[in-house]
This record gives structure tokens, sequence and C-alpha cells, in this order.
């Protein structure tokens, strides 16, 4: 939702007094809404889109697993459609990216083994250097996802609404801003909250990115770590795509979502070789 109708809803449930509280949680987000394309030449080509076909310049071939196998293609963002909307400025302003995911969907993100499972790619060229090729022959038909155009909005994000970001809310006024104010949607975004399934997930990335990290999350909670702790604060949520069945055909798991992290050190850097994707469901 919007900051306009967030308000309007606390006032609607007598929630004024907290105002200030929510607001020092809020954070913008790009929020995509999805539009089923039915033919590829009523779109531009390199335009904004989820599922489909990537539009790859022809120097990038379609990333596959350390196996040979061809990766799902999930999503491609044109950067100079996106920008206008990035109120936090930490976007390239030009360029494309694009987003595959493991075509089996085995990779949930616990651990650095799975990295090849994944690929984040970015090219910052000329429109005219792209082709829309074709699905790869042995990519499962069950990881080819309908293509849908994307259109964009700015809107606010939440910390999970169960979370304890909320302790200043009595049980009886989180329930209410459970079930009646912040309600759940299908949500594809960029950036602010992640409308996160099982946990919060930028301690979790910082995490299981770690060298050190063997599997035992609890190492982590150590002295020794406490300054790579602190990096927890760096990740940023680059892409959220949810279980789109109606509009793309996609599934992730249970009523799933994908997550697609990157430090914001990588990002100022437009480096996204070391991004990381987490699966979460229901």
């Amino acid at each position: 939702m919007n900051k306009q109708e967030f308000y309007t809803a606390l006032t609607a449930h007598n929630f004024d007094n907290h105002k200030p509280l929510f607001e020092a949680l809020m954070k913008d987000t790009i929020r995509y809404h999805l539009t089923r394309i039915y033919d590829y030449n009523d779109v531009p080509i390199g335009g904004s889109r989820i599922g489909g076909t990537p539009d790859l310049p022809e120097h990038i071939s379609w990333p596959v697993d350390n196996k040979g196998n061809p990766l799902s293609f999930i999503a491609q963002l044109n950067l100079s459609e996106v920008k206008s909307f990035d109120t936090h400025q930490v976007l390239p302003g030009s360029g494309y990216l694009y987003f595959f995911y493991d075509a089996d969907q085995a990779m949930g993100g616990y651990s650095l083994d799975e990295k090849h499972l994944f690929r984040v790619i970015y090219f910052d060229g000329p429109q005219d250097a792209l082709r829309d090729p074709d699905f790869p022959e042995s990519l499962v038909e069950t990881a080819q996802y309908s293509p849908c155009a994307l259109s964009f909005e700015t809107q606010v994000s939440m910390p999970y609404k169960w979370g304890k970001a909320f302790s200043f809310l009595s049980s009886e006024e989180r329930d209410t801003y459970g079930e009646k104010i912040w309600k759940e949607v299908e949500s594809n975004k960029t950036l602010g909250h992640a409308d996160i399934l099982q946990g919060e997930m930028e301690t979790f990335c910082q995490i299981v990115t770690h060298k050190d990290f063997t599997g035992d999350f609890r190492k982590f909670d150590s002295p020794e770590y406490a300054d790579v702790m602190t990096g927890a604060k760096d990740w940023l949520l680059l892409l959220q795509v949810d279980s789109n069945e109606g509009d793309a055909n996609m599934m992730w798991a249970d009523m799933g979502r994908l997550y697609f992290w990157i430090r914001k050190q990588d990002l100022e850097k437009k480096n996204f070789d070391d991004c990381w994707c987490v699966l979460q469901d229901m």
C-alpha cells in the first residue's frame, strides 16, 4: 500500500497515537504490478518483466549450474525504467538486471555450495545489443514461466508484522494490525523490508555467505564474530518474487517467495557476483 492508504488504515483503527513509531519503521519499496504478455511484439525489447525469456546480449549465454543444467529465468529489470521509483537512490541509473534460479527449486540458500544454483547478471550496454533467445531445449516446462510486463509504484514496506519490531503494541493491537491494517498480499518488489514467510534474512545472509559457516548458526553468536555480524545491516533486498501462480504460472515450493539479496557496498560497485538467494515458503 502507499503511505496515504497506510495512514488512512491507521486512523480507521485508532492507531494514530502510534504513528511516529510506525514511521520510524517504514521504508519505501518499489512494487511491481504484473500484466500478462501474450505477444512479444507488443512489448519493447529490454522491458522489465517477470517470466518468459530474457533479452540477453549476444555475448552472455543462458546461465547453467555446475552440472551444465540451464537455470530457470525469473525476471529482468530495465533499470532506466525503475530508477525514478528508487527513493533510496542506490540502484544504477542504467543497464539491465537478469535473475535466474534453480530449475529444480532445490536451492534454499543454506550453504555456499548452492551458489551455482542462481545467478544475477548485470549488463550496462545499448538496447540494440539485446536479443530474445529461445528456451534451452533441456529446460523442463515446469521451469518455464509465463511472461508478464511490469509497471511500478513506490509503496511503503514494514518489518514482519508479528515480529519484535512491534513490541510497542498490545496483544490486542498487534492482532488488529496484523489482520486488518497490514494484510498479506502477493508482492513483487525491490528494496525496503522483505515480506518474510519464515524469518528475517539479513542476518541469515551474512552468516551463510561467510567463509567460516559450516551449518552451525550458533557459532556466530560468539564474541569473535561480533564484527562480522554488524555487516548484517548492509544487506539490501534486490528482488522479491512471489508465487505468481495466476499471472506467471510460478510456484515456489508451498506458496513461497524467492528473495535476491545484495550488500550495499556491492551494489555501489555494481558487483552482482556476490548476491545471495533465499527461498522461503509457508
